[in-house]
């Protein structure tokens, strides 16, 4: 692959355009789109590691994305700088890499359904457990059986941004094919999944992500299946640092990792360097010495991805690096053992594990009621009286319609589900339950 198409400003569903905006650049337009659209803003209220947590510390999928992203500039600008010194030929300004490195990452949640990876669980066991679900399955061929039984927050994600936010246009938002390829961490169908592996494109969007991928010139692998986008590494790695670093020091908060551990894996991570041992035992309060830690721990990871990307940069151009960065770098150990700790002591506290079980009951009464309509409008061609009232209560957009396919009505009830806050999953529950008329 080659560096100068690898970033290329081409806007997927648009003609070229030679409109110039001197103020602001065509990736820092997509930047801007992604925050002013509903789907990044519904993130306030979507979890991250803590469901409907009472804490006002701790993160949400906003907050999330908003310290990934910046993790991902401090990466791309660093990569970019490289980049521009190691080839003259290079049409490209240093910091670029840093803006679409950014938006990726500031998108790379926004597909996440409620109640964060319990919610993708519990879409996936509809399809494959529920009387409805396995129903709908059957009624679709088999390549779009498995973007359901399979489903992907990733998928979803470019979904939203292709096709559902701005649904009149080709190319939904029409981001420039370097962002979404970006954005884009497993590039091929569901159809390619193996032992439950993830994969970021349904059925759907694949002619539409091919189209990104012969303007970037990624390399097609198999039919439909496209080597990563050289960004895509860096988007990982700054996600991957901030969900080990930062779940720790949330889960730090709600005392469920000591201080005297957390010092002592970030300081592993950091090598014991004396320096910052020194400059850690002069700050007065323990919150003030977890953050410099974490921000000295965040800083070293991402100088050290920095490296392995140019160590390992002609295997990423030729689609044969099938590693992570992370996984690459000297303290690979220690990092990974951070992941470790937060499986044990932060993903698997009672507070996650009973709110989680709750989240299986609120989303899969949902599904049950929004497939329904699905299933009646077409084995018997028309609605119920119940699920004629049920369908007045979906948006236009997400409405199942006898114009539409099964596969294409299932999507839009998946699409409703997946874009639920958490707040609004529970409110809509209780209003199919009937619980919310015994409160008034």
């Amino acid at each position: 692959m080659q560096w100068n198409k690898l970033i290329s400003k081409q806007r997927i569903g648009k003609e070229k355009s030679n409109y110039i905006d001197k103020d602001r650049s065509e990736f820092q337009r997509d930047f801007d789109r992604i925050i002013f659209s509903s789907a990044f803003r519904r993130l306030q209220d979507k979890t991250q590691v803590f469901p409907l947590s009472r804490s006002d510390y701790v993160r949400t999928r906003l907050t999330h994305s908003l310290e990934t992203s910046s993790v991902g500039r401090s990466l791309g600008n660093m990569v970019g700088s490289r980049l521009v010194k190691k080839y003259d030929d290079l049409d490209l300004i240093p910091s670029e890499p840093g803006t679409v490195v950014a938006t990726a990452c500031l998108a790379h949640d926004i597909g996440n359904p409620p109640f964060g990876h319990s919610g993708e669980d519990v879409i996936r066991d509809w399809f494959q457990s529920s009387e409805i679900g396995t129903e709908l399955c059957s009624m679709v061929d088999k390549g779009q059986q498995a973007d359901f039984i399979w489903f992907e927050g990733n998928a979803q994600g470019l979904r939203n941004i292709l096709a559902l936010q701005r649904p009149y246009s080709k190319g939904g938002m029409q981001l420039t094919c370097a962002t979404l390829a970006a954005f884009t961490k497993y590039p091929y169908i569901s159809g390619h999944i193996e032992n439950k592996t993830k994969f970021g494109i349904f059925a759907s969007e694949a002619d539409i992500y091919a189209e990104i991928a012969g303007h970037l010139g990624l390399i097609e692998l198999e039919e439909k299946k496209w080597a990563r986008h050289p960004f895509a590494y860096l988007v990982e790695a700054a996600d991957d640092i901030c969900y080990h670093v930062i779940d720790i020091e949330d889960g730090h908060r709600l005392d469920l990792i000591s201080f005297d551990e957390l010092r002592r894996i970030f300081l592993d991570v950091l090598d014991n360097k004396p320096d910052i041992i020194s400059r850690v035992d002069c700050i007065p309060g323990k919150k003030e010495q977890v953050e410099y830690l974490r921000a000295c721990t965040i800083n070293a990871l991402v100088v050290s991805c920095s490296d392995i990307f140019f160590e390992h940069e002609q295997e990423i151009l030729a689609g044969r690096f099938n590693s992570s960065l992370t996984e690459e770098i000297a303290k690979a150990e220690e990092f990974s053992r951070l992941k470790k700790i937060a499986i044990e002591k932060v993903y698997n506290s009672t507070e996650v594990i009973e709110t989680e079980s709750a989240a299986y009951e609120v989303l899969w009464k949902i599904l049950d009621f929004l497939g329904q309509i699905v299933i009646e409008l077409h084995n018997k061609g028309e609605l119920g009286a119940k699920c004629r009232k049920s369908v007045k209560l979906l948006p236009e957009l997400y409405a199942p319609s006898p114009d539409a396919s099964v596969y294409q009505n299932t999507q839009k009830i998946v699409d409703y589900v997946s874009g639920m806050t958490d707040t609004f999953a529970v409110r809509t529950f209780n209003k199919i339950s009937g619980i919310s008329l015994l409160r008034r």
